[in-house]
Parts: structure tokens; C-alpha cells; sequence
């Protein structure tokens, strides 16, 4: 994606300057509990789930970010513990597992009542179409998926010779089961992929508010996602 690219430029020059791009972190055991700010989110796909949990300081994500210490903070899912990731510029908390009907992140705390929260994703989504065909970006083309839900599913087309469609990381669509790409739609990423081909991922993702416990800030999501190619 364009916006990758950008992001990974940008580390380059601050390794130079700064020592890597990392974000600032902090100890959870040094922060009360009205300082965090969380993030929880579950992805489902087919018959698997992946949970994870960023915690922050303050009121928003970003900044500095927090890694949960030695005092007793810990954070599960359906009872399952999440495990540290350090794989990018901070620290989240993940685990893999099947799929279940509704999720509960437990944060537990010493000397401090667990804090409870919930979310259930929203239906399935099995994507029908296209499945491996080639395509001309001259030509246009349906993407189908069941049409087992409402509102909208958040649509992202990507492959490394063209430009995101419908826009940057995807835009949301009608959640009806089908949604026409014109002729032309899918452009060129650069001048000369004008005449290239590449395998294009077809993601379609139904996002879900959960609800968080009364006492903490932050969010909680529940995405369920179908893809094809």
C-alpha cells in the first residue's frame, strides 16, 4: 500500500536520528488504572479467532505505550492468556484461538476487582467471488459475498502493481452481498504497471463495537473477515 511505504521511509530516516522507530514505552505497574487507555480487538476468520490488546497512556491510543509488568496486571480472553508481541514499533498482547460466539477480555489487577469486557463479532463472511480469475482492470467485475447481514462491510482491494480500491486501506460499502467495480476502477499503482499483472487480495471485514467495562477508556471491536484473490 502507499501509505506502507511512507510509513517505512519514514522509520529509515528516524533510525538515523533516533535510534529506531519504535514508540515511547512505560510500565503498566507505574500507571492507575484511570491513566490506561485500552484497545481491544478480535479478527475471525472461518473457524479461528486472533485477539489482541494494546494498552496506552492517557486518553487516546498512541503516544506512549504500555507494557504490562511484574505487579500482577494481566490480561485474558475467554480465559485464555494473551501473549507479549514486540514484532512492531510497540508492544500488544495476542493469542490465536477458535471461534466463539461473544469474547471477554478480563484485565486483572492487584488489590483490584477484574475489569470485564465484551464483544460478539457480527455474522460470518464468506466471500463467493471472484476466486482466482484474471481479470482486466478494463473490465469490470462483481465482488459476492452471503448476504447474511445489514448495514455496511468495509471493502479493501490491494495488490502490489495497483492502487487501493475503493480508496487508501479500503472504504466502507453496502453490505448486500455484491458490489460492482466499474471499468477502470482498479488503477495502475505506477506509470509503468500500466501493463503488469499481480495478485490482488479481495478483503471484506465487518466491524463490531463490543462493550467495555464502565471503567476503563478505550475501545473493544469485533471484526469478522472473509477474503479471496
Amino acid at each position: 500500500m502507499k501509505h506502507t511505504l511512507g510509513i517505512a521511509l519514514g522509520c529509515v530516516v528516524a533510525a538515523t536520528a533516533a535510534m529506531g522507530c519504535s514508540s515511547p514505552e512505560e510500565d503498566s505497574c507505574n500507571i492507575k488504572t484511570a491513566g490506561i487507555y485500552v484497545e481491544y480487538e478480535v479478527f475471525e476468520e472461518g473457524s479461528n479467532a486472533h485477539a489482541r490488546a494494546t494498552f496506552w497512556t492517557g486518553d487516546k491510543p498512541g503516544g506512549t505505550f504500555l507494557t504490562l509488568g511484574n505487579c500482577g496486571d494481566a490480561i485474558t480472553v475467554n480465559g485464555q492468556s494473551l501473549a507479549k508481541d514486540s514484532a512492531y514499533s510497540h508492544d500488544s498482547y495476542e493469542v490465536k484461538m477458535p471461534a466463539a460466539d461473544s469474547y471477554e477480555f478480563v484485565f486483572s489487577r492487584a488489590d483490584e476487582d477484574p475489569y470485564s469486557s465484551t464483544v460478539s463479532p457480527r455474522a460470518p463472511v464468506v466471500v463467493t467471488a471472484p476466486t482466482g480469475d484474471s481479470i482486466s482492470r478494463a473490465d469490470s467485475f462483481d465482488v459476492l459475498w452471503d448476504a447474511n447481514d445489514s448495514g455496511n462491510i468495509y471493502l479493501l482491494i490491494d495488490g502490489d502493481c495497483i492502487d487501493d480500491y475503493p480508496n487508501i486501506s479500503g472504504d466502507d460499502v453496502v453490505d448486500n452481498g455484491s458490489h460492482t467495480v466499474n471499468a477502470g476502477a482498479i488503477e495502475p499503482r505506477m506509470q509503468d504497471d500500466a501493463t503488469e499483472s499481480c495478485t490482488a487480495e479481495v478483503v471484506l471485514t465487518r466491524v463490531n463495537d463490543g462493550t467495555l467495562s464502565s471503567s476503563l477508556k478505550g475501545t473493544i471491536k469485533g471484526n469478522s473477515r472473509g477474503r479471496t484473490s
